[in-house]
């Protein structure tokens, strides 16, 4: 149903003597230029901003986010951007414009993109450029390399089908041994596959693997699945780990984290700053627990894969997890587009746990009082006893225990006092 409105849109005319420079409404609106120049917004020109408007079409894209339902001419869906259960979310394909009668919010594709997934306006164009697969050029002509995203992307979707296949299928005392730590986690059964895990057997394995499939050395270092070798061949980054992919939340593979199979540092290696990567900027199990955040208005912060894991195969499904960094202001406003009533951090009882506890004070801000009004944060947080982690703790004291802690978390100025 949805298909037979991309052939009507309307195409909308460019005016290139116009450069966007305000928003009223969610919508961005035009000032006229002197007409000496193209009007570009942050370097991308209005031309390439018109192809990307074009190519994008409202109801395809924010129905790969939420269901949407044709009424009359119009399309309907619940608001991604707040808890509701009746949709108030209008979408008109002909203008190309979106509105929300619950929450007041409304615009365009931009508009629709910026505020669900925290961007800016160039960033959000060039974020549909490569949904489009649109190369958009910038001031200065540098191109936006959507086509070499998608080279990276590819590479870390290989990687991924690559390390899950030595773990279920690899041969060797390592490859046994990563298939024993899973299970001693309570990671077997069907676990490995709903979640992807891998082991990577290191010694060039993956680097030959990727060249038999025609990826060229330069593409698999900037996807930091393999490093330089200096003077010699590139080498397989990850080496005898068990592997944890990470996807972004359109569940695209964009990098990988390890865990060492017995003793060796550092216990847990992630994949370095990529053109895919920013760690400050993703999360861990997003892509899984984005639905059950968006039913019950609630996302659960924890400090590791395994515990997310753990989490989610015990029922408790909007558990995400940082990667070896600190919870940061971006990701609490991706967060907040996605559970629209609070965000829960749960804490480690150990030391570690606790100074990651310090560090998250440091959140305390105006954003999170009444003064704020309707883009107000509600972060909590507790401490789990005992100095259990979250895996550990529902393990041993069950799922129902563990939502009775999270239900009694204390806003983080009041944990903070407490402390």
């Amino acid at each position: 149903m949805v298909a037979r409105f991309l052939a009507r849109r309307r195409s909308r005319p460019i005016v290139v003597s116009e450069t966007f420079v305000c928003r009223r409404g969610g919508i961005l609106h035009r000032k006229k230029s002197n007409g000496k120049e193209r009007g570009r917004v942050a370097g991308i020109s209005d031309e390439d901003i018109q192809k990307v408007r074009d190519a994008s079409d409202l109801i395809a894209v924010v129905g790969e986010r939420v269901p949407v339902k044709q009424k009359g001419r119009d399309f309907w869906c619940c608001c991604p951007l707040h808890q509701e259960k009746t949709p108030s979310f209008k979408m008109d394909p002909s203008t190309q414009l979106w509105h929300c009668f619950g929450c007041g919010e409304g615009g365009d594709v931009f508009a629709f993109v910026m505020k669900t997934e925290d961007l800016t306006f160039p960033e959000a164009v060039r974020r549909l450029a490569e949904r489009a697969h649109i190369d958009i050029v910038e001031s200065g002509g540098r191109a936006i390399p959507a086509s070499q995203k998608a080279r990276l992307k590819e590479i870390c979707a290989r990687t991924a089908e690559f390390y899950h296949t030595q773990l279920m299928r690899g041969r060797g005392a390592e490859a046994d041994a990563a298939r024993a730590y899973l299970a001693g986690r309570g990671f077997g059964g069907d676990v490995p596959r709903k979640w992807n895990l891998g082991f990577a057997p290191g010694r060039g394995a993956l680097v030959r693997h990727l060249t038999q499939l025609g990826f060229k050395p330069a593409d698999m270092i900037a996807a930091n699945v393999a490093l330089d070798g200096r003077g010699g061949p590139v080498r397989d980054r990850f080496y005898n780990r068990v592997m944890f992919p990470i996807f972004d939340v359109s569940g695209d593979c964009i990098a990988f984290g390890g865990r060492v199979i017995g003793t060796g540092e550092p216990k847990y290696l992630n994949s370095g700053e990529t053109p895919l990567f920013h760690k400050s900027q993703v999360l861990y199990g997003l892509d899984h627990a984005k639905a059950a955040m968006a039913s019950s208005g609630v996302a659960i912060v924890v400090e590791g894969y395994t515990d997310v894991i753990a989490l989610h195969e015990a029922g408790i499904e909007n558990a995400v997890a940082t990667l070896g960094t600190a919870l940061t202001m971006r990701h609490i406003r991706v967060l907040s587009r996605h559970a629209s009533k609070r965000i829960v951090y749960l804490f480690d009882g150990d030391a570690a746990g606790q100074r990651a506890a310090d560090r998250a004070l440091a959140f305390i801000d105006k954003s999170m009082t009444p003064e704020a009004g309707r883009s107000q944060v509600e972060l909590v947080a507790v401490t789990l006893p005992d100095n259990l982690d979250p895996a550990e703790f529902v393990a041993a004291r069950g799922a129902d225990a563990l939502q009775a802690l999270v239900d009694g978390a204390k806003p983080l100025l009041e944990y903070g006092i407490d402390r």
